[in-house]
């Protein structure tokens, strides 16, 4: 009799825990979720940066560089839109009855009707909304990810409760070590010398363009004469 009260004692302290495991994923997921908008907003500032302020600027200096280098290395230009189109069968090459049970399953799993407690809502809003742009983006390896996250995080087949806190706390980890990778990803974009020349006031950035210009331009002049030199003129 004791040992199983004791038995049912440990199972409800596990059940805690589990509970307390999938807010910390939450957070976890939110935090990760956040570091790589940041990531992608930033890298995305970067390149249209470049595009629009940087090649205006040095554009010409720098194809007119690089085709004298490419010269004196003997590097041909090759047409660059040959067999850039992308297969049908690729891009079809979806299992749309795998893709439509997937959802259905996850869709029951997160059904309104199975929520238990106040505690519970969110978690199942999320989740859902997961599982809901994995579907629109026809992302099966995604739903698989989600179909089994649900039976560890709600204890859906055969799971024990000590497998399921060990699969969340490993879960966890992993996300903690992405958002770091992703936290040192930002960093090194932010010693990157296109974003320090984007983040000076527009009077510095002009010097420094035509600092670069001057330079490129004695680069050039530099190079043609070899180019001549050689007989590649």
């Amino acid at each position: 009799m004791n040992t199983s009260k004791a038995l049912i004692s440990k199972e409800k302290e596990l059940g805690e825990r589990i509970k307390k495991l999938r807010k910390e994923i939450l957070t976890s997921e939110k935090i990760l979720e956040d570091t790589v908008e940041r990531y992608i907003t930033f890298e995305m500032s970067i390149k249209n940066f470049y595009k629009n302020y940087y090649l205006v600027k040095l554009g010409n200096y720098i194809s007119v560089l690089e085709g004298l280098k490419n010269k004196l290395l003997g590097v041909k230009d090759f047409n660059r839109n040959e067999n850039l189109e992308v297969s049908k069968e690729t891009i079809e090459d979806i299992d749309e009855k795998r893709l439509k049970i997937l959802y259905r399953k996850l869709a029951k799993i997160y059904h309104p009707d199975n929520i238990h407690s106040e505690d519970d809502k969110e978690f199942y809003k999320i989740r859902m909304s997961e599982v809901n742009r994995a579907f629109e983006k026809k992302d099966i390896k995604e739903l698989e990810r989600l179909l089994k996250k649900a039976y560890i995080e709600l204890g859906i087949g055969e799971y024990s409760s000590l497998e399921r806190i060990k699969y969340m706390e490993e879960d966890i980890y992993i996300i903690t070590k992405m958002t770091e990778i992703y936290q040192e990803k930002i960093k090194i974009l932010e010693g990157n010398e296109i974003a320090k020349l984007m983040k000076k006031d527009p009077k510095e950035r002009e010097e420094i363009i035509e600092r670069l210009k001057e330079r490129m331009l004695s680069e050039i002049d530099m190079y043609y004469k070899i180019c001549v030199k050689l007989g590649y003129s």
